[in-house]
């Protein structure tokens, strides 16, 4: 019951986090700069979170799979680029595409190697 609690609580905070990120970061142009900002930092955070703290206690896992799991989006990120491709900007649906899938293991791996040198 308490995972539960933890990750409830997480998702809440991490929603609204990400929807005050998304009104304060504008889209230029009409890519999804926001988006993928969110995502990118999320996945930094994430593989940070979990590699430092590998003992997965109740507070991990609400910030991992919780807050993390709330603010970061696949969903906005398919529908965003769908609409791209929708309105013919497929250069702009490719850089999202790109950007976000090879950015998010770029941040990932980031995330893990900054946790690996603080915890060495």
């Amino acid at each position: 019951m308490k995972l539960f609690f933890t990750v409830g609580l997480g998702g809440f905070f991490g929603a609204i986090c990400r929807y005050s990120l998304s009104l304060a970061i504008p889209n230029l142009g009409g890519f999804p700069f926001a988006t993928l900002c969110i995502n990118l930092l999320g996945c930094l955070c994430l593989a940070w979170l979990f590699t430092a703290f590998t003992k997965r206690t109740p507070i991990v896992i609400g910030i991992g799979t919780g807050f993390l799991g709330a603010f970061t989006t696949f969903s906005t990120f398919s529908l965003e680029t769908l609409l791209l491709l929708q309105h013919h900007e497929w250069l702009q649906a490719i850089l999202y595409i790109t950007s976000s899938v090879v950015g998010g293991l770029i941040c990932a791996w980031l995330g893990m190697h900054l946790a690996r040198r603080l915890t060495a």
